[in-house]
């Protein structure tokens, strides 16, 4: 199972790309779910997924990994394709046509 991520309010600042104080006034209006330790709010990744839309599924993860399985084998194909024409082209140099 993966360990949750937890970041503080300066690094969600960032990853959201909002100022500190607009994710401390998220939290403080219950729209971004913190837990505070000491004096910091720890929030954790699949809260800032939430907080974005960003699906976070295990099906939507499944997806995502076909997704660039599917990627991978599209450039395969892509760099074979290119390797024939160019064979092609040689042969058709070499034949004269």
């Amino acid at each position: 199972m993966n360990k949750a991520l937890v970041y503080k309010v300066p690094e969600v600042a960032e990853i959201i790309n909002k100022p500190v104080t607009t994710v401390r006034n998220e939290i403080r209006a219950g729209k971004i779910k913190a837990t505070k330790s000491g004096t910091e709010y720890l929030i954790q990744k699949s809260e800032i997924d939430r907080y974005l839309g960003i699906e976070t599924t295990d099906e939507s993860l499944k997806k995502d990994l076909e997704i660039a399985e599917l990627k991978g084998k599209i450039k395969s194909l892509e760099t074979q394709i290119q390797a024939f024409k160019s064979v092609a082209s040689s042969l058709n140099n070499i034949i004269g046509i």
